[in-house]
């Protein structure tokens, strides 16, 4: 059955030029094309019989869209349910609408998969994995897998927002530009499909962590100990890590307890709402051993990626590790992330990146933080 649409229909996804990439809407006209508007308020019309399409991530949500201007890559993700649905009803070139049926079947047959497969898999899980604390602790990765990206991203930004609350957020420009722009730097390195939101927050503790979803706060007692941006962004680096590899995720899971497993298992969405709970107290939970050398070898990858000194990293560590000494304090930082001997020597062991890179920026301006 055919879908009616208004040339004034609006779609949700990420727009990529080369190694950028950027939140955007568009819209879909009858026509064949698709316009919308990039950074900097530019204008941009995509032809539809110019693109090649491809599924990707989530079958029901995700059609990428991709083109080549020369030397430049581009592409459009879209994240809309039904989007396929909306271009079949399209008049299209004939070809265009072969490739596109071609892809709906497709389509259908992952999703029947998934759904074939889905239901067995998860009475599986239950029926092994609810029992004890022990079986929660070690089938956490699991469960934090099967939870939906959707449900990650409430998780976290529900957390975000009920962590600043009562707090001092940081408003400076040179401070918010200064963080953002090593954000973005990660960001263009990292190989994760994330849209990161930052928070400075007025402390002098040394701290800086992720939500789930990307959700990032720093500390300005981080920002006045780093004695450069590139330290900072080797901190950001292992943060945003531990998004990446959903460590918050397991152990929001093991927070919440075995009632959420079940949930998960047999699809009670309920257990969201737990689960938003047990992430407001993600701040205060530690990493094990195994995540924290996971984060330290992705930060490592990222930083070598993105032309960052992996040094920068290891010269942190030292110098929090030194003033512990002095003050006898453990850094808010540390007390999450255990430090050791062992993290030390292996970061400063990282090789340096083949092409050396570091930020254009004022930092003692930017520790002002006025």
């Amino acid at each position: 059955m055919a879908i009616s649409m208004s040339a004034q229909t609006r779609f949700h996804g990420l727009y990529y030029q080369g190694r950028n990439k950027s939140s955007v809407q568009f819209s879909l006209s009858r026509h064949g094309r698709i316009e919308l508007t990039a950074q900097n308020d530019v204008n941009i019309e995509i032809k539809l019989q110019d693109v090649v399409f491809q599924l990707t991530g989530d079958p029901q949500t995700t059609l990428q869209i991709s083109w080549q201007e020369g030397d430049e890559r581009y592409a459009l993700l879209c994240q809309t349910p039904g989007f396929l649905a909306e271009l079949l009803a399209l008049n299209l070139h004939p070809n265009t609408l072969k490739l596109l049926k071609t892809l709906e079947i497709q389509q259908r047959q992952r999703l029947k998969r998934e759904q074939q497969r889905v239901p067995l898999y998860l009475s599986l899980v239950a029926g092994f994995f609810i029992c004890s604390y022990l079986v929660l602790h070690f089938s956490a990765p699991l469960i934090a897998g099967l939870i939906p990206y959707e449900w990650e991203q409430k998780i976290g930004e529900f957390a975000f927002e009920n962590y600043q609350t009562g707090k001092k957020i940081i408003a400076n420009p040179v401070t918010q530009d200064a963080v953002n722009t090593i954000v973005k730097r990660i960001d263009q390195f990292d190989n994760a499909k994330i849209d990161y939101q930052v928070a400075i927050v007025d402390a002098d503790m040394i701290n800086a962590f992720a939500f789930p979803g990307g959700y990032i706060v720093i500390t300005t007692g981080l920002i006045k100990n780093a004695d450069n941006p590139e330290q900072v962004a080797a901190v950001l680096a292992h943060e945003l890590t531990h998004v990446i590899e959903r460590h918050g995720m397991r152990k929001i899971v093991r927070q919440a307890g075995v009632g959420v497993l079940v949930g998960i298992v047999f699809g009670d969405t309920s257990a969201l709402s737990q689960l938003i709970d047990a992430g407001t107290k993600l701040e205060g939970l530690s990493f094990d051993r195994n995540q924290e050398r996971s984060a330290d070898e992705g930060a490592i990858h990222i930083m070598r990626a993105a032309g960052i000194s992996p040094q920068n990293l290891a010269g942190f560590f030292e110098k929090i590790k030194q003033t512990d000494k002095v003050s006898g304090n453990i850094p808010a930082l540390f007390q999450t992330h255990p430090l050791n001997d062992e993290r030390i020597k292996y970061v400063t062991a990282a090789p340096e990146p083949d092409q050396p890179f570091r930020f254009a920026m004022d930092w003692e301006k930017v520790k002002q933080l006025e």
